[in-house]
Formats: C-alpha cells, structure tokens, sequence
C-alpha cells in the first residue's frame, strides 16, 4: 500500500462524501482556512496532510510555512489552505489525524535520540503499530532517524523465543536460516544462551529483557556479532542500556504509545 491509497482509504472510513453537516452549507469556493499548532513539538506528515486535501479536490491550494521535521512553538502558523468550503471541511479531520500522530511519532522518536546522543548507538522502531497505520508511522519514525528493527515479517528472520520451543532441534533452525540469504536475529532471554549464538554467523543477537549487568557481562564475552537490546526500554532508562559495544535499541514505546500533537485547523 503506498501513501495515495492510504489515504483514500481513510477518506473512505470517514465518509467525507456524506458529511451530513457541511452538506447544509452554502457552497463557498473562495474560502481560505490556516493551522495552527497549539503546543511545541517536531512536525512531520506534511505530505500527507497535504495529499489529504489535494484526494478530495485536486484544484485546493496548500501553502505550508515550515517544513517536515523542523520544530514548530506554539501558535505558529504551520499551513494555509485555499479551497471550497466544503472540501476544506471535509478533509480537515483526516489531513490533521495524520499530521498530528506523525508529529507525535516523530518528536517521540527526537526525544529518545537527545537521550543517546554521542553514544553511536542505532535506536529502531518496531512493529508494534495499531493496525494499518504501520506505513505512516514506520515513515516518521525512520525520517527522525529511528528505521525499523524490521519492517513486517517478511523482512528479515528474527527467531524468538515460541520460534525455539516449537523446534526439536533449536540450533538446527538457526542454522537453517543462516542458509536462506535474509538478515537473520535471534532472540536470547539468557546469558548462557546467547553465548552460544555468538559462535553463530547470525547478523544480530537479539538481548531480551537483560539488565545493563547483564549486557556488560555478556560483552566481555562477545565480539563477532552485532548486538541489539530490546524489552522494558523508555525514556526514563533508554540512557542506562545505552552501553558501548551496543549496535542498536530496538524501542516498543516508540511506536505504541504515541502522543498526538495539537493542531487545529481555523478557517479565516
């Protein structure tokens, strides 16, 4: 799915061809509406707010006054929009839903690398999207420098630990997937278990759930394989796991709890 028909789509889920209240207005073809933000945070989305409006009626003029990424005070003028009454209303709710949680992904995603920076550490969103909103998200992450642990299942082996239980032969399988010309990571929630796959030509060890005591321990041990840390990491201790000799951070929080900005659209 690329960003157009996501787009549609959600035009489609909102009904925008029936609104029931902008149909009992006169039509105004020369209205002039602007959006406002109404916090400060990092903006990103543009393009689909703006594709929003251009789905409905291709004749609407947008004229935006920052760009994606820059980061925006409060009650700054972020857009203008030129159009009929009618298209401006009915898009207006779809084009900010987009643009406010892209935002929030993105300054999500700023606010965790301020917390590693000097650190050459790698911090990756994952796959914990709601549903079919995976592609915008997973957008605004990877531009705010936070790419994806893996994109979908298709994207790379990544054997956990249900993969290795239901295996009669554990290791066999690792070996198996090494064979298959795909990124391969495997995950070890013990320290004797990934010690064992650092003999293995996987592209990452997957360290779940491991305290920082842990991870250094376990670096005294390792040096072939990249190493990635995942589970339990916020804001709050993303600095503490942050250890050299760490390659990347993958970061559930980045993805499923995101905090929408505040924008409003405001017509003039």
């Amino acid at each position: 799915m690329n960003r157009r028909q996501h787009i549609k789509l959600a035009l489609s889920e909102d009904q925008y061809q029936k609104d029931s209240t902008t149909k009992i207005l006169p039509i105004n073809k020369n209205c002039k509406a602007i959006i406002k933000s109404k916090e400060s945070f990092y903006i990103y989305g543009l393009k689909w707010f703006s594709d929003v409006f251009k789905c409905v009626d291709s004749s609407t003029k947008i004229k935006l006054k920052v760009k994606d990424g820059s980061f925006v005070k409060k009650n700054r003028i972020v857009a203008e929009l030129y159009g009929t009454n009618h298209v401006l209303l009915g898009a207006e709710r779809v084009a900010l839903n987009y643009l406010q949680t892209m935002s929030g992904a993105y300054s999500k995603c700023m606010s965790f690398r301020k917390k590693v920076t000097g650190k050459n550490i790698q911090l990756l969103h994952t796959r914990k999207t709601i549903p079919l909103y995976r592609l915008p998200i997973s957008e605004a992450c990877t531009a705010a420098g936070c790419p994806p642990h893996r994109y979908d299942l298709s994207s790379s082996i990544l054997i956990k630990e249900n993969h290795l239980k239901l295996a009669s032969e554990p290791l066999k399988l690792i070996t198996k997937a090494i064979r298959k010309n795909k990124k391969v990571v495997v995950e070890a929630k013990t320290l004797r278990f990934a010690k064992t796959l650092s003999d293995y030509k996987v592209d990452r060890i997957l360290l779940d759930n491991f305290t920082p005591a842990m991870i250094k321990k376990f670096l005294l041990h390792n040096s072939k394989v990249k190493i990635e840390v995942s589970g339990s990491v916020n804001l709050g201790n993303v600095n503490k796991f942050a250890i050299k000799g760490i390659h990347c951070i993958s970061i559930g929080d980045l993805t499923k709890n995101i905090e929408s900005k505040d924008l409003s659209m405001l017509i003039v």
